[in-house]
């Protein structure tokens, strides 16, 4: 049995069988007595109006002996009347209202009533009928309201993902050149460091930095600056594409390439490469180095091996920026080694 009174999970002509049984019992008995206290008393004030005082009690005693079956057979009538008119129609009615469950339609089998049948039983098959009929509706409406409340809840839910996976590509990448950020770089710094001094093995760090970009986003424009910072992302991804290879923008006009495995001729080989590709790319730069008047790069390199070994990975940033340092001051266009 549910906890809810309203609700019946057993077999509800069972039930309904139960309830019905008990009332049919007293409505017998009440009605076999009936029968025969009207029989007694007819016999009773029939014998008082014909008979000596004496003789009453006997010949009431042969009388009610003779008239008992025709009390019981008036009360069986009664009983089969009640029963047929009141009791099967209340019978079926309970079991209906047994079955009464909100979240199904109503039956039609409630509408389907006997014509003979008690017309006040009629109107309240009809009136749970329509009672059920207007909870099943009502319970439909909030199904479709909750199913749609679920289907917002699960798109805000799916657009707050996104923008999360979003804000989090954000974070680790630069908006305008889609390569990586600092704090991307120092982590990949730090792991490929350790990696190397445990294995005893080579990396390579460069710093590049765009001459006289202040200038050049002076005289072209933050757009024309965009650009050129696009261009060289777009020129660094194509000349770095290992799997290990990291590149990442500082900040500004400043980028870093950290290389592993590389050892410093081989780094020096691939950046210069780099520096002349740019200069290929004729990037226009009126206040540029020399008289080519073209955007160009100073790079800064360090590289760590177990010949040359680092203390920390940023000892080995300080020395790559130390040697940009010391490229810049010769004259900017080239690119300098640091100490080992």
């Amino acid at each position: 049995m549910s906890s809810n009174p309203g609700f019946y999970s057993g077999n509800p002509d069972t039930l309904a069988q139960q309830r019905l049984g008990s009332l049919r019992l007293r409505m017998v008995v009440a009605v076999l007595a009936l029968s025969l206290l009207l029989v007694g008393l007819i016999d009773f004030f029939h014998l008082a109006q014909n008979e000596e005082r004496e003789g009453l009690s006997t010949a009431l005693m042969i009388v009610l002996a003779r008239d008992l079956p025709l009390g019981l057979l008036i009360g069986a009538v009664f009983v089969m009347l009640l029963d047929r008119l009141v009791l099967q129609p209340l019978r079926t009615l309970a079991a209906s209202t047994e079955q009464f469950d909100p979240t199904q339609p109503p039956p039609e089998s409630l509408l389907e009533t006997e014509e003979e049948q008690a017309p006040e039983l009629r109107q309240i098959r009809h009136s749970i009928f329509r009672v059920h009929q207007r909870l099943w509706q009502l319970v439909q409406s909030e199904q479709g309201k909750s199913a749609a409340l679920r289907a917002e809840l699960q798109q805000t839910q799916a657009e707050l993902d996104a923008k999360s996976r979003e804000l989090g590509s954000m974070a680790r990448t630069d908006t305008l050149t889609g390569l990586a950020v600092r704090r991307e770089f120092d982590e990949a710094l730090r792991r490929e460091f350790k990696r190397a001094q445990r294995q005893r093995g080579l990396l390579a760090l460069a710093v590049l930095d765009l001459d006289h970009f202040k200038k050049f986003n002076a005289r072209y424009g933050q757009s024309g600056g965009d650009q050129a910072l696009r261009r060289v992302a777009e020129l660094l991804s194509a000349n770095f594409k290992r799997d290990t290879d990291m590149i990442a923008r500082l900040g500004g006009e400043e980028f870093v390439a950290l290389l592993p495995d590389l050892g410093l001729a081989e780094a020096q080989g691939r950046l210069e490469q780099l520096r002349e590709d740019l200069r290929a790319l004729q990037i226009p730069h009126a206040d540029g180095v020399g008289e080519d008047q073209i955007l160009t790069v100073s790079i800064g390199l360090a590289a760590y091996s177990p010949a040359h070994p680092y203390l920390s990975p940023q000892a080995l940033m300080q020395a790559a920026d130390e040697a940009l340092y010391i490229a810049k001051h010769a004259g900017r266009d080239r690119l300098s080694m640091g100490a080992g």
